[in-house]
């Protein structure tokens, strides 16, 4: 039977050693090594008890949990890989059904997670990092994966409301512009309002919906000269049209809803909150909301107005 067994060096380390005791003799059946610390000592005792585990074969009645511990001081970096980043988002696709789109669209999308690139750098990065080759002749198939648009967003809906449970009370929306390294216009990329302040660059504007949670459901993209409050409808309304069983308030900045945006929606009877400024409201109506509220700090009302009910809270801090 196998023990494990500190032994005190003339230089003043420990050393564990694994031995088996026969009669009143001890023979070092394996030297594991010598420790200066407590935190050494540790580890080299738990190799000591793998190798006997590993020599005898037999299983422990009663199995304890033992920590690995590395030294980071003490270890060398041989290399970094991201197999592990590669396998966790590919169990994300998995667990949102996702996994029948094509190969080439799955790997692009989970490079893009992992190291940002263009298209050719994504599948040089494929290749260094996880073995997976593509000839460049993939470019004549990429444009073919927008068909894959609708079914992703199917999917998105189906997780959102069986994965996370969400209610769709209400849907947020937004919109973001991306602007290309380029001075070269075209009918899509366009100058227009950038929000990266590349107003000089061509753009595209790209309009998001998402649950209250932040879970994307769908999205358009629209030319760069685009007003943003224009790309509204056309997503909600197809959204709505897709999901006739759900009727969510739709949330948006007020930057991107003009009064003919909101009578719109108002036609559809499509319910809305958006971020009013009380500079745009008449000065009676102010007077009204100060005299209403009183000052009281946290106090909440709701008026009506010619855009439809204000609600109003009161955040300035107690006197």
């Amino acid at each position: 039977m196998y023990s494990v067994r500190k032994v005190k060096t003339k230089s003043g380390s420990v050393a564990v050693q694994v031995v088996q005791y026969v009669g009143h003799l001890s023979i070092i059946a394996k030297h594991i090594g010598s420790g200066k610390d407590e935190s050494e000592v540790n580890i080299l005792r738990q190799k000591a008890f793998n190798w006997i585990d590993e020599q005898s074969g037999q299983l422990s009645l009663f199995p304890d949990q033992r920590q690995k511990v590395l030294l980071v001081d003490r270890a060398d970096c041989i290399g970094v890989t991201r197999q592990f980043a590669f396998h966790f988002f590919m169990s994300c696709i998995d667990e949102c059904e996702l996994s029948h789109l094509p190969r080439l669209l799955l790997d692009m999308a989970i490079m893009r997670l992992i190291e940002p690139a263009s298209k050719l750098r994504s599948l040089e990065l494929l290749q260094h990092y996880f073995g997976i080759h593509y000839s460049q002749r993939i470019y004549r198939n990429i444009p073919k994966l927008t068909t894959y648009k609708t079914n992703i967003e199917h999917c998105a809906y189906n997780v959102a409301q069986k994965k996370f449970n969400e209610p769709f009370y209400f849907v947020l929306y937004d919109v973001t512009t991306l602007y290309f390294e380029s001075f070269k216009a075209d009918e899509f990329k366009n100058q227009g309002f950038s929000k990266d302040n590349k107003s000089q660059q061509p753009q595209i504007v790209i309009g998001l919906l998402v649950t209250q949670s932040g879970f994307p459901l769908s999205y358009e993209i629209f030319a760069g000269n685009t007003f943003e409050g224009k790309t509204m409808l056309p997503i909600v309304g197809k959204f709505i049209a897709e999901h006739p069983q759900v009727k969510p308030i739709i949330v948006a900045d007020a930057a991107m809803l003009d009064e003919e945006r909101l009578t719109e929606l108002r036609e559809k009877k499509i319910s809305y909150i958006v971020g009013a400024r009380l500079a745009n409201v008449s000065l009676d109506l102010v007077k009204h909301i100060h005299n209403t509220l009183n000052g009281n700090h946290g106090s909440m009302a709701r008026f009506s107005s010619i855009h439809g009910d204000l609600v109003h809270r009161n955040i300035n801090a107690p006197h």
